[in-house]
C-alpha cells in the first residue's frame, strides 16, 4: 500500500504487536504520550516507519522520533526505563535533522543487555501529536519490519 496521506506507518522492527494498553508503563498504557501500539522486539534493529525528518533522539539513544511530511510525529521508545542504562547497549545511526525514508536503519540495541539490566523490553510506538487519540492496528501478532503496522484514525 502506498501512503498518500501520511497516516500509514510501517513496523519499525521485528516482534510481536500488542495493544498499547498492555504496556507496563502507565505513561504509555494510558495514552499520555500518544496513541499507538506496543511491540515486544525479537530483533535488535529499528527502521524508519515512515519518510520524514528525525526530530528527536534521546540522549541515551533508547528513543527516536520522526516527523513525516504530513506533520505527524512518531516516537519509537525501546524498552521501559531504559533511560537508566545511559546509552549502554544502544547505537544510533542518525542525528536530529536527518532526512529518512521508510525502512532506513535508525538504531540498534542489545536485547540481552536490556534484560540483564532488569528492564522490560516492551517498546511503545506512538504518535505524539495531541490531537491524535486513536490508531487502527493493521497487523497484530508477529510482525516484521516494513509490514503495514498502523494507520492514524481521524480526530473526532
Amino acid at each position: 500500500m502506498v501512503d498518500f496521506d501520511g497516516k500509514l506507518f510501517f513496523a519499525p522492527m521485528d516482534g510481536e504487536v500488542l495493544d498499547l494498553t498492555d504496556c507496563v508503563d502507565p505513561i504509555f498504557s494510558q495514552g499520555i504520550v500518544g496513541a499507538g501500539v506496543l511491540i515486544i522486539p525479537t530483533g535488535s534493529k529499528v527502521y524508519a516507519p515512515c519518510d520524514g525528518t528525525v526530530s528527536i533522539i534521546a540522549n541515551c539513544r533508547h528513543g527516536i522520533a520522526i516527523k513525516n511530511p504530513a506533520g505527524f510525529q512518531v516516537l519509537i521508545h525501546i524498552g521501559i526505563d531504559t533511560v537508566d542504562m545511559d546509552g549502554n547497549g544502544f547505537k544510533s545511526y542518525k542525528k536530529v535533522g536527518d532526512k529518512v525514508e521508510s525502512g532506513d536503519l535508525l538504531l540498534e540495541f542489545d536485547l540481552e543487555k536490556i534484560k540483564k539490566a532488569g528492564k522490560n523490553i516492551q517498546s511503545p510506538v506512538v504518535i505524539t501529536n495531541p490531537e491524535i487519540k486513536k490508531v487502527e492496528i493493521l497487523k497484530k501478532g508477529v510482525v516484521n519490519y516494513g509490514d503495514e503496522f498502523f494507520r492514524i484514525c481521524e480526530p473526532k
